[in-house]
C-alpha cells in the first residue's frame, strides 16, 4: 500500500544490537520469550527431588551401558543419547534414549500447557528460549554423567552376516 497503516507497540531497542535483532527474530515468529510464570513453577518437583523406587516400575535399567550423549559440546539440556554394545551372543545392541519429561509434566496441569504452547526449544546463536523450566531441561531431565535418569528407550539387536546388519529385535 502507498499509505500503509499501523500503531506503535513498543521500542524494541536499537536497530543492529544482537540481542534486539534476536528479540525481533523471536517476535516476528511468535516464539514465547517470557519467565515462566509463578503457576507453572509451582508444578515443578523440589529441586531436591530423586528418583523413587516406583518410578523404576516397568522401566529397563540402563545404567550400565555405554550410552553417550548425541548433543554438542557445552549443551545444558542433553536430552538426546545413545548406545551401542557388543552383546555376550556377539550380536550388536543399539540404544536410543531420549529424556523422559512426562514424569514431571503431568497432563492439563499449567506446566503443560505452558509446554505445549512453548512446542519446542528455540536456538539461536547466542541464546535459546525453553520448552521447560530449567530445573527439568538443564537437571531433572538432562542425561548426564553419572546422575540416574528417566528415559525413553527404543533398543534394537544386531547381527552382522556377510558385512551387513540385520535387525533381530527392537524393544
Amino acid at each position: 500500500s502507498k499509505t500503509p497503516r499501523g500503531h506503535f507497540v513498543r521500542t524494541i531497542g536499537k536497530q543492529e544490537d544482537v540481542n534486539v535483532e534476536s528479540e525481533v527474530i523471536l517476535l516476528e515468529h511468535g516464539v514465547e520469550i517470557k519467565p515462566f510464570s509463578k503457576k507453572v513453577l509451582d508444578c515443578l518437583p523440589a529441586e531436591s527431588y530423586s528418583i523413587s523406587s516406583e518410578d523404576y516400575q516397568g522401566r529397563r535399567d540402563c545404567r550400565t551401558y555405554p550410552v553417550c550423549s548425541i548433543d554438542p559440546i557445552g549443551c545444558k539440556d542433553i536430552d538426546d543419547a545413545l548406545h551401542c554394545r557388543r552383546l555376550p551372543n556377539g550380536h550388536y545392541e543399539v540404544g536410543v534414549h531420549i529424556a523422559d519429561v512426562s514424569n514431571y509434566v503431568k497432563p492439563g496441569t499449567a506446566l503443560d500447557k505452558e509446554a505445549a504452547k512453548r512446542c519446542t526449544t528455540v536456538y539461536l546463536v547466542e541464546m535459546r528460549t525453553d520448552m521447560l523450566p530449567s530445573l527439568l531441561t538443564e537437571n531433572l531431565c538432562s542425561l548426564v554423567g553419572i546422575d540416574e535418569r528417566l528415559a525413553f528407550s527404543v533398543l534394537w539387536e544386531f547381527e552382522q552376516v556377510h558385512g551387513e546388519f540385520k535387525i533381530l529385535n527392537t524393544q
